[in-house]
């Protein structure tokens, strides 16, 4: 029996099939295109999915592909513009304070080739046709190209097979939601502008919006059109193929500055959807990416949670298909992922609304309130910062997980607070610090296990330091391949096995470590659970909790 059966090859079902192998589990991936899309789809890639990438190992490879955003641009009536640079984000604590330009396509072939290292392929042209679970698994029918039907075990079924999910509708699941009735086109061209190159526009007008942004290549553009539905109501139906004359019409209309499109590399009319499900888990069956949630392309925030669904939850399956963990830490998921996808409908939503409302106040809104305002709106750092934090996706957090826990008692030291730490369902923030082979904390943090921090405090005694590598050591070697141990040091200025040189005391500071304590860290990035003081019995105890004894 399989581990796991993924259907769809999508950027969350690769991402899925890579994780789960990483972790060790058997699985096949099944798509039922037989061959890659060569469109361009999904284009942003956020900060908090290159940090993803960065743990798969893949991170370089997408910088070299895509095209860094330089800037967000709003602009009115006359070619007036307010701008943003999207560059020195230093407040999001993150080697990547930047939205990365990248055609899924590209995405996907670089998923695929990971996928690829651990020695599994995509089987294309292989279509669910239904499926049964049992008390140990799921009994899936799969029917290939040719014809031939196959009935596959496993103990899990992912669902990552978008919006038109056939494992979706093989749970019953209702995909809640609504169509809009705008009118959208988009195309890949090439733009001629004043506006240079690598940055993002958008361009509200009393006919619509338009947003273009930036693509790898010379004067690329993708350009998105949203128009009220009563704008296009004598435009052809959503089948209709475009023309380049048409787009050339649209920009004329619409963008206040001259601009010619050439070189069309896809053009596509298309209708937007803002769709969720209540339950991402029925029995062994999980739901992740588009198959949960769809929803406009405002933020470009689509691909990236389903990346993130996917991240989440494959390290849980390892666990408790390995008998790690029990299988109540499965409901976390749906727990932790649900309210993500429901914001970001919400989000969406609104935001889609605002720009794409018929109606005379709506137009004038657009075309005369919306880039002034801009102007003092992206003027502020306030501003700048719960956007960035938004569209980045960094300050996703889990605080009301059952797996957000703590423990601190006694007093504060040092003039540290230790509630000024990242708390528990929270990211850890990217820092600089000096280990084997490492200069930053994520490095720390790659690969599929739990990481322990255990912090000296700014203040201690030589021989505890040996004391707490040995019990690194000891912890380490128990809970191998589970667990990963490292001691943060402050005031040490070379690393040494399993210690983390914290010579200015900046790292104990960011994380409230004024006194000896721990951080455990789950596989995906987030604090699990932190503790002061520590105390190795109590240390043991939530190990065996959430590794198994």
């Amino acid at each position: 029996m399989l581990d796991a059966l993924v259907v769809g090859a999508g950027p969350t079902g690769l991402t899925m099939a890579s994780e789960l192998a990483r972790h060790g589990l058997s699985c096949r991936v099944v798509e039922q295109l037989t061959a890659p899309s060569p469109l361009s789809r999904a284009l942003a890639v956020q900060a908090r999915t290159l940090e993803i990438f960065e743990d798969l190992g893949i991170v370089e490879q997408a910088l070299a592909l895509g095209r860094e955003a330089l800037g967000f641009n709003v602009l009115g009536k006359g070619g007036v513009r307010a701008r943003v640079s999207l560059r020195g984000f230093t407040w999001l604590e993150t080697r990547y304070p930047f939205i990365l330009m990248l055609p899924q396509d590209a995405t996907e072939a670089l998923l695929t080739e990971h996928l690829g290292s651990f020695g599994s392929k995509v089987e294309r042209g292989v279509a669910l046709e239904g499926f049964e679970q049992g008390a140990d698994g799921v009994v899936a029918t799969l029917k290939h190209e040719d014809g031939r039907t196959e009935r596959v075990s496993a103990r899990w079924l992912l669902g990552c097979d978008g919006a038109r999910s056939r494992v979706r509708k093989g749970l019953g699941l209702p995909f809640e939601g609504s169509t809009y009735e705008d009118s959208c086109v988009l195309a890949d061209v090439r733009v001629e502008w004043s506006l240079g190159e690598g940055e993002l526009c958008i361009i509200p007008s009393a006919h619509g919006v338009v947003g273009a942004f930036p693509m790898p290549g010379e004067q690329r553009y993708r350009l998105f059109f949203i128009r009220p539905h009563e704008d296009a109501a004598d435009a052809a139906d959503d089948m209709a193929s475009l023309t380049l004359e048409e787009i050339q019409a649209l920009v004329d209309e619409m963008v206040p500055v001259p601009a010619r499109v050439s070189e069309p590399r896809w053009m596509s009319r298309y209708r937007l959807h803002s769709r969720g499900v209540e339950r991402y888990r029925q029995g062994r069956v999980f739901l992740a990416g588009d198959a949960a949630h769809i929803h406009s392309p405002v933020g470009g925030q689509g691909m990236n949670t389903g990346i993130q669904d996917a991240y989440n939850l494959a390290w849980k399956l390892a666990l408790v298909t390995r008998g790690r963990a029990p299988e109540s830490l499965l409901d976390t998921y749906e727990l932790e992922r649900h309210p993500v996808g429901r914001h970001l409908l919400r989000g969406t939503d609104r935001a889609f609304s605002l720009m794409a409302r018929g109606g005379l106040g709506a137009r004038l809104f657009r075309a005369h309130v919306v880039p002034r305002v801009a102007t003092r709106l992206f003027g502020s750092a306030a501003a700048q910062r719960r956007v960035s934090r938004f569209v980045s996706q960094l300050t996703i957090r889990y605080r009301e997980s059952p797996l957000s826990t703590e423990s601190l008692w006694g007093e504060d030291v040092g003039g540290v607070s230790r509630r000024r730490g990242p708390a528990p369902g929270e990211r850890v923030p990217e820092m600089p610090i000096r280990g084997e082979g490492v200069e930053r904390l994520h490095q720390v943090l790659r690969g599929p296990e739990h990481t322990l921090l255990l912090f000296t405090g700014l203040k201690f005694e030589a021989s505890r330091r040996g004391e707490l590598v040995a019990l690194a050591g000891r912890l380490e070697q128990r809970y191998e391949p589970w667990l990963k141990a490292r001691v943060v040091v402050a005031g040490e200025g070379s690393p040494a096995a399993r210690v983390l040189a914290d010579e200015d005391g900046a790292v104990h500071r960011r994380f409230g470590a004024g006194a000896e304590g721990f951080y455990l860290v789950r596989p995906d990035g987030y604090v699990g659970h932190r503790e002061w003081p520590l105390e190795t019995t109590r240390l043991e105890a939530e190990l065996a909790r959430r590794l198994g004894r």
